[in-house]
């Protein structure tokens, strides 16, 4: 082989491995790409459906993994319903508060009903998340799910009408229980704790209608509530004072 010969093969192998080499360093030096929009919808609905599980505490697996493919498959149902139906149910929500205002039950009565036409569109979606979940787990344990997606709210709410409104009957608390559950049902379709909270304020309403026709002077009731425990918090804050006064 002549001197040229062996120089132009030298040249054609340098040229041939510099692709390769800046290749492996382009590799080596490259950032790792981000979650597309579909992996963050995927993270979000396993963060909330997570939670939920746990709550449950099921100690079987397959049990475990079907609740959690339910949940998940209703996170994205969820999502894609709200995603179109949120702007005009934020509209919807406000001309509701607004006609609570007016202390009018007909105005109260007809805004509730645009806001239950639209979440009507969701009701076979809804029927079947409960009955996936029925399929796999018992009716009490389907309240914990509910539950654990309204922020335990049927409880919260059902302890402090018992500390307003001492003295209720056996009838009276049933009552309040169901509507309260009822609320609980409608909430967890909704998009947002406040929209979760506007459910129950409509249950809320009914609630203290039913009470006032039971004799009971609701706004009395909770302005005397307010103020038991504003005394009470005043009195702990005079027995925390006296004690740090005392600690040499």
């Amino acid at each position: 082989m002549t001197k040229t010969l062996r120089l132009v093969l030298f040249v054609v192998l340098l040229c041939l491995a510099r692709p390769a080499t800046a290749q492996s360093t382009s590799i080596s030096n490259a950032t790792p790409a981000a979650p597309t929009a579909a992996e963050k919808e995927a993270a979000s609905y396993e963060k909330h459906t997570k939670p939920v599980v746990e709550a449950l505490k099921l100690e079987d697996a397959a049990t475990a993994a079907k609740v959690h493919d339910v949940m998940v498959a209703q996170f994205a149902i969820w999502q894609s319903w709200h995603g179109q139906n949120d702007a005009q149910l934020k509209q919807l929500w406000a001309e509701y508060n607004q006609a609570r205002s007016t202390k009018v039950q007909t105005n109260i009565d007809n805004a509730m009903a645009r806001i239950d036409a639209v979440y009507a569109t969701l009701k076979p979606q809804h029927d079947e998340f409960i009955a996936n979940l029925s399929a796999v787990i018992s009716p009490e344990q389907i309240e914990i799910v509910e539950d654990v997606l309204t922020i335990n709210k049927v409880e919260v709410t059902f302890k402090a009408y018992g500390q307003i409104f001492p003295g209720l009957t056996d009838v009276q608390k049933a009552f309040i229980l169901k509507n309260l559950k009822t609320a609980r049902s409608e909430a967890i379709d909704a998009g947002s704790m406040n929209e979760k909270s506007a459910f129950f304020k409509k249950y809320k309403d009914r609630i203290e209608a039913y009470l006032t026709a039971q004799g009971y002077d609701v706004k009395q009731a909770y302005k005397d509530f307010v103020a038991k425990q504003k005394a009470e918090m005043a009195e702990k804050a005079a027995a925390k004072a006296a004690t740090q006064t005392d600690t040499p």
